[in-house]
């Protein structure tokens, strides 16, 4: 009987498209920017190697893979990953016009200079601009800035304050043509426009400075990485690839704040890998001593990696050179951290739950009974 008739359901099972539209918002958009992350720092770093076999294609490979994983989200804030080739497309016909700009503006300020009668007029330019892309709104203040005659002093909700050389200079600039083409470089598209007016409200303050280190951090962690991995036969190693990679975590700190900063890499992370690399750096040396050498004899690790040894003193000194440089950065990084918050963490619970005890004291206590019992006593 149950089989014949079988209870009805009340509530069916969601369809997989519900399913879908979860995974492809989040999902494939993270998938695209980490590929592209990739993509754009691996050819940085074939760019700044030389070196095309496969061991350092294999280390870049790595290193790409680590950076793009952390920061892949860096390059792509104000602009989704699938627009990519569409701005790039438009960005290669703007610079030559930008350019081209650039030239005229270099003849006209020489003309200025070299008159015999000044007209030179300065004075600051008010321009309410209509852009509403964070990236837009960077490259238009930096190609302001690039041509000569203006300078980008600040933007101000929606506002950009410009210094002009003289009144034709400013003319020229309130035409708004250099602002049309830059809005058709990163014209935004339906998807996009929730994304970049949240990012616009968040980033308000100091929009350039923070798009501006989103755009490079990755690529100087790369660059940080690359000294690393390179400093066994070039110039370079542990000690400066640490400084930069810590160079671009303060630069972070900077933009976005050191409670921000400090809540992605925290105490604990830097302890970890200061504490790993002193180990990768003692445990090569201790290796060359079992292996019947002295500290850091790397000949020694032939008999372990069976390479040659010359190879084996290259990839020991590559180990250290790893170790040093991940014990540096960390250290460095610690280092700036106790002294932005004067050696104590932000929101400590043992502060908090100090302050919360003397707050909770002085508000059951009123003060005038506090007075009777200090007179009594």
């Amino acid at each position: 009987m149950d089989n014949e008739n079988p209870t009805p359901r009340t509530k069916p099972y969601p369809s997989l498209a519900s399913y879908q539209s979860i995974f492809s918002q989040r999902g494939i958009t993270q998938a695209w920017h980490f590929l592209l992350s990739f993509i754009l720092l691996f050819l940085f770093w074939l760019l700044l190697s030389g070196h095309y076999d496969v061991f350092h294609i294999s280390i870049g490979v790595f290193c790409c893979l680590l950076i793009s994983y952390s920061s892949s989200d860096f390059l792509f804030v104000h602009v989704g990953a699938n627009d990519t080739h569409l701005i790039i497309l438009r960005m290669i016909a703007y610079i030559p016009w930008h350019l081209y700009q650039i030239i005229i503006s270099n003849f006209y300020l020489a003309k200025l200079v070299f008159s015999p009668i000044s007209h030179l007029n300065p004075h600051f330019v008010p321009y309410p601009t209509k852009l509403t892309n964070g990236l837009a709104l960077v490259t238009f203040a930096n190609s302001i800035t690039l041509t000569p005659g203006t300078i980008t002093i600040e933007l101000k909700d929606n506002t950009f304050y410009v210094h002009a050389i003289d009144s034709k200079v400013a003319d020229d600039l309130l035409t708004g043509e250099m602002e049309n083409r830059i809005e058709k470089v990163f014209q935004p598209l339906a998807h996009a426009k929730d994304r970049t007016s949240t990012m616009l409200a968040a980033e308000a303050d100091n929009l350039i400075v923070k798009t501006v280190v989103r755009i490079f951090t990755p690529f100087i962690q790369i660059y940080g990485l690359y000294v690393i991995a390179h400093g066994h036969y070039s110039p370079g190693g542990g000690f400066q690839g640490g400084v930069i990679l810590a160079a671009s975590i303060v630069l972070l700190a900077m933009a976005f704040g050191l409670k921000r900063t400090m809540s992605k890499v925290t105490e604990r992370l830097t302890t970890i890998l200061c504490s790993s690399g002193v180990f990768i750096y003692g445990g090569i040396g201790l290796l060359c001593l079992l292996l019947g050498g002295n500290f850091l004899d790397y000949e020694k690790l032939d008999l372990f990696l069976k390479v040659g040894t010359p190879q084996a003193r290259s990839l020991g000194i590559l180990g250290v050179e790893i170790g040093v440089g991940v014990a540096v950065m960390a250290c460095m990084t610690s280092i700036f951290f106790d002294i932005a918050t004067a050696g104590e963490l932000p929101d400590a619970p043992s502060e908090t739950m100090q302050k919360t005890v003397e707050t909770t004291q002085n508000d059951a206590i009123p003060e005038n009974i506090l007075e009777d019992t200090i007179t009594d006593g």
